[in-house]
């Protein structure tokens, strides 16, 4: 499946990183973070260009807000699924839409119908997880992060995003922080979606 392989686990994070007590630190954090799990199109934050992003942590949005998907093309495209209920990429091309358009539940139906035709695209594992996150079904979609990073030894946003989940929905620091040495253990310089040093972050973090 050489088309549609696409991310939106991050979008643009501006904010600068702020050193100062761990309180602080965290609420940056977040800030940072706020905008990485749902809406836009952009480039990965670690230098992969991936065509989709999107994220919102720890915020999260209404999964009912449509942002206007045009009900013509939704039909257009679920038709074209449903005539060819085996092809994988016109699944993926309707979860995408669906996703692009805070449509988390129909996402999550095509991403799965595509995955069990196509169960090596790492990229929708990835997309799945983020529509998982978004209804707040927090252990599929760490599974789902965990099914990318599985497939794709070098998929840092799947890992990052586990770690997101970790951290800012299940409570789970320790595993949040495991995740995120992952990152460093395959690429030292990785950078948070600021672009400032994970390396950094994680040793502020575990202050």
């Amino acid at each position: 499946m050489g088309v549609h392989k696409k991310n939106r686990e991050m979008e643009d994070l501006k904010s600068n990183y702020v050193k100062k007590s761990s309180a602080i630190f965290l609420a940056v954090v977040a800030l940072l973070v706020g905008a990485f799990i749902g809406n836009s199109v952009t480039s990965l934050y670690m230098g992969q260009q991936q065509a989709r992003t999107g994220a919102s942590v720890p915020q999260q949005q209404d999964s009912d807000e449509s942002h206007q998907a045009n009900p013509v093309a939704l039909a257009n495209l679920e038709k074209a699924a449903v005539d060819d209920p085996t092809n994988a990429a016109k699944w993926i091309e309707l979860g995408n839409f669906c996703f692009d358009h805070n449509l988390a539940a129909q996402a999550i139906t095509a991403y799965e119908r595509a995955l069990e035709l196509a169960p090596m695209e790492v990229n929708v594992w990835s997309d799945l997880g983020v529509m998982f996150r978004r209804t707040k079904q927090y252990q599929k979609a760490v599974e789902a992060f965990g099914n990318a990073a599985a497939l794709d030894s070098k998929h840092l946003t799947s890992r990052f995003n586990m770690g997101i989940v970790y951290m800012y929905d299940l409570n789970d620091k320790a595993s949040a922080i495991k995740m995120w040495k992952e990152i460093l253990s395959i690429d030292p310089n990785a950078k948070t979606p600021s672009g400032e040093s994970l390396a950094v972050m994680i040793r502020d973090l575990e202050k």
